[in-house]
């Protein structure tokens, strides 16, 4: 007998809304200007943990991503 699961991920890198927050290189992480993602789905530069991505309801997958873990089992 063989079962197969899928489980959709959240991830912050694969949302529609997300970028990559500006970064400066060798200055330290309380100096930054941004978070290491922002959400930008209000039209403003956010800045959003991996926490908050994963359970937020207005998450949407960017075309082409592909998000999903599979696994298999077979006996």
């Amino acid at each position: 007998m063989a079962r197969t699961a899928t489980m959709a991920l959240q991830t912050i890198w694969d949302c529609r809304w997300s970028r990559r927050g500006y970064r400066v290189f060798g200055v330290p992480e309380l100096f930054q200007p941004e978070a290491p993602w922002v959400c930008l789905r209000t039209g403003d530069r956010r800045n959003v943990s991996d926490e908050e991505c994963e359970g937020c309801p207005h998450w949407e997958g960017r075309p082409g991503a592909h998000s999903a873990v599979t696994f298999s089992q077979a006996c």
